[in-house]
């Protein structure tokens, strides 16, 4: 149905991500992303806002299979029961301009061209608990599997192989077939957020504590009273640092809940303090704080011994805020 433009990717890297929506940002965009990623991450990304902070080892692991990009190609070209006829295209919508899929490579069936895709994974990261199922199934990462039905969406294919090659000598492969429902929902939510969130500049709705910190970091703290609901999660966060025993998964769905009640009532509360006082209270009396505070740290201490000029240059300062709970009377 949709008619598309055809290009050679030369190199994906210098494309300008900002300015479209592809097939890496749709799993967030959906509420399926991995690795914390969020309509939020995306939305700040796009508007120039965010980028991405990659842990080195995942950078290390990436610009090696970057060197093994050739031969696992060819790899692919030995294992693969089918004629490969093209690598490495972008697809642009004509519907909507701002979508767009890069596809890994493309082969016949049955004399019709259908996708392909080739994702790399370790050993250690592949297996039931991680999403792998039954090669020749669609049972793969929902995250990889919304990305190819993008690409389904945007090509107007049939089908999409992907090509799980774990570790450095064996590869499998899954099938994904296209599901009009799903491409459809896919499509609607992502003009939505770009025309009414990317456009507009206005923030999608946070989905995690992660989300409310970064949107409460642009704003001014003040004074909030909180309601029952609010003042039993204070109260279960506080037993959950008493008892010194993690639980990251509670912890993050209680301070969710408080953060953005505060970002609420901020939005809805007019400024009248010029400094920022970020405190809750509870019939009047200060229950908590939610303080913005900034850190400076340089990336290695022999860096800071050695070459104090360079340390200065490299120097970051970040800033975020604590919640932090006042002690009963």
């Amino acid at each position: 149905m949709n008619a598309i433009v055809q290009e050679q990717l030369s190199d994906v890297g210098e494309i300008d991500r900002r300015t479209y929506i592809g097939g890496s940002d749709v799993a967030a965009i959906m509420g399926l992303g991995a690795y914390g990623a969020t309509p939020l991450t995306v939305y700040l990304k796009k508007i120039g806002e965010s980028v991405d902070e990659m842990d080195p080892k995942q950078k290390l692991f990436l610009e090696r299979r970057k060197r093994w990009e050739a031969p696992i190609v060819e790899m692919l070209k030995e294992e693969f029961d089918g004629n490969i006829v093209a690598m490495n295209q972008r697809y642009v919508d004509q519907e909507y301009p701002f979508f767009a899929a890069e596809i890994d490579w493309e082969w016949l069936d049955g004399g019709a061209k259908q996708n392909g895709e080739t994702k790399t994974v370790s050993p250690f990261a592949f297996g039931e608990n991680q999403g792998w199922g039954d090669p020749g199934t669609s049972d793969y990462p929902v995250h990889y599997a919304a990305q190819n039905m993008w690409g389904l969406g945007i090509t107007g294919r049939q089908s999409c192989i992907l090509a799980a090659m774990v570790g450095l000598d064996t590869i499998l492969f899954y099938r994904l077939e296209r599901d009009e429902n799903v491409i459809a929902e896919m499509r609607q939510r992502c003009r939505d957020f770009w025309l009414n969130n990317v456009m507009k500049r206005i923030p999608p709705e946070p989905v995690s504590y992660e989300d409310c910190l970064k949107l409460t970091l642009r704003m001014r703290g003040k004074p909030v009273e909180i309601n029952d609901a609010i003042a039993t999660r204070l109260e279960q966060l506080r037993q959950i640092r008493a008892t010194n025993k993690s639980n990251e998964g509670a912890e993050s769905e209680i301070k969710f809940d408080i953060l953005n009640y505060i970002r609420k009532a901020w939005l809805l509360e007019p400024t009248v303090e010029i400094a920022d006082n970020a405190v809750l209270l509870r019939d009047g009396q200060k229950i908590a704080s939610y303080n913005a505070q900034s850190s400076t740290r340089i990336d290695s201490e022999r860096l800071r011994n050695e070459k104090p000029e360079i340390a200065r240059a490299y120097s970051k300062t970040n800033s975020t805020r604590v919640l932090r709970l006042t002690k009963p009377k």
